[in-house]
């Protein structure tokens, strides 16, 4: 009678007690090792979000110089996100089974280089530019499903919650400083928008060189007490992901989100610049945006993330309990803002900051969720999926609904106030679809009947 040998196994502790100095030695040797791991992938990811940003703080200019429309321009983003999500599974199977150290370094490189490529296209060759700005997702793919595994791998339990918290903090952070890196370069150079993409590609290549050389790719289950004995086909893998209802239900919850914050963060900049285009320049409305996004986004990451934390030692579904109140009392903000826009200037930016504060929130607690609902061997397939699902349905397409809504109400008018209420009439779709479904999701997960964190006994399924 044949046994299944299941794909990791606990390891057991020994009876013999280990010399302390060179535990102790050990221990330190790890934790500077993890901490410097830790700093070069959060360095990564924040110049992953200011790359993607960088464009928003100077898309009025780039519609111009390429004469393109709403529409068009919401295309840019679209174009991007569908390319980092078609590859995402192919990095997610790697990345369970290759060097993910090494898929890094790759992704890392190629995104740098098509950013910079990008930043050199005449302005008579949209769709070449369109293209590059496809394969910078391609780059970026390789990273944002294999990063947050090798945090999931040095460190467990509370303290994972607050690596993935500070990671997931360069997500607004980065964004932010996208939106005041590329308006305020791009205004350095004499308007030049080519500008705005010239400032990460050098510091990518620096953070590969300090990936080469000072990161250590930990072993897949490590932290976890578990050893990875024998490998499965992708598809018996991906099988046994979609059976976890837990790992379903955040994800499509969280793809609602993305929808909304896919379109504001895309057109949010531009839309405010028509908005109060007679009390402030366009320069100094993306500055703006990009502080509050920055601060905004470092507050709700970090206070969600306390919260769940503290709240999860009562209730063991506490994670998608406060991502699901976080996110619905963001809507009456969000609603605000969007109405009152252009004849109350200070209580919009009031509302964004809230608004932002309580979406950021989300961020860490879904990449927590995924770790500890999802074995070792199948967290990076695991990620891949939840990015296909999240961008497929979410922000890979709000971008360009939205732009498409938008023209249809202006309708080739050049007008700032038309313009302004045409925006504003396609981003008020983003709370209709995205927070109906995300209550849906979450409170279908609060009620779920799987058990929400990883038996500690089995560590597997």
């Amino acid at each position: 009678m044949s046994v299944a040998i299941p794909d990791t196994l606990p390891v057991l502790e020994t009876d013999i007690e280990p010399n302390v100095i060179l535990s102790s030695r050990s221990s330190r040797r790890d934790r500077y090792k993890n901490a410097i791991t830790m700093l070069v992938l959060f360095l990564i990811n924040l110049l992953n979000y200011m790359d993607r940003f960088a464009i928003a703080g100077v898309l009025k200019v780039i519609e111009k110089r390429f004469n393109i429309s709403d529409q068009t321009s919401g295309l840019l983003q679209t174009v991007f996100v569908c390319s980092y999500m078609a590859l995402a599974p192919l990095f997610g199977y790697l990345g369970d089974r290759y060097s993910r150290k090494l898929i890094i370094i790759f992704g890392v490189s190629f995104w740098s280089l098509t950013t910079l490529a990008g930043s050199f296209v005449p302005e008579n060759l949209f769709p070449l530019f369109l293209i590059l700005r496809g394969l910078v997702g391609v780059g970026e793919a390789s990273y944002s499903c294999i990063a947050p595994t090798i945090i999931a791998d040095m460190y467990k339990h509370d303290k994972r919650t607050l690596m993935l918290a500070i990671f997931n903090i360069a997500v607004p952070l980065g964004g932010g400083l996208g939106y005041i890196v590329g308006s305020s370069v791009s205004r350095a150079f004499g308007g030049d928008w080519r500008w705005a993409l010239r400032v990460t590609p050098p510091l990518g290549f620096i953070c590969v060189i300090l990936l080469a050389i000072l990161v250590k790719e930990p072993d897949r289950g490590s932290a976890d007490g578990a050893q990875i004995l024998k490998r499965e086909s992708w598809f018996s893998d991906v099988i046994k992901i979609v059976k976890v209802k837990s790992f379903v239900l955040t994800t499509l919850g969280f793809t609602w989100v993305a929808f909304a914050l896919g379109s504001l963060a895309w057109h949010g900049p531009k839309f405010l610049q028509f908005a109060q285009i007679e009390t402030e320049t366009e320069e100094n409305v993306s500055l703006y945006f990009g502080i509050i996004t920055c601060a905004s986004g470092l507050l709700g990451v970090l206070l969600g993330s306390e919260i769940a934390r503290r709240y999860r030692k009562r209730n063991l579904r506490g994670d998608p309990i406060v991502c699901g109140v976080a996110v619905l009392l963001s809507l009456p903000f969000l609603v605000v803002l969007l109405i009152f826009s252009k004849s109350d200037k200070i209580t919009t930016w009031i509302c964004i900051f809230i608004c932002e504060t309580l979406l950021s929130s989300n961020w860490a607690l879904i990449s927590d969720m995924l770790m500890y609902v999802i074995v070792p061997s199948r967290r990076s397939t695991a990620s891949s999926i939840q990015l296909f699902i999240m961008h497929l349905l979410g922000d890979a397409s709000s971008p360009y609904i939205v732009g498409i809504i938008s023209d249809y109400y202006r309708k080739g008018s050049e007008d700032p106030t038309i313009r302004w209420s045409s925006l504003r009439n396609g981003l008020l779709l983003t709370p209709v679809v995205a927070y109906r479904r995300e209550a849906e999701a979450n409170i279908e997960a609060m009620n779920s009947e799987n058990a929400f964190r990883m038996d500690e006994s089995s560590k597997v399924y």
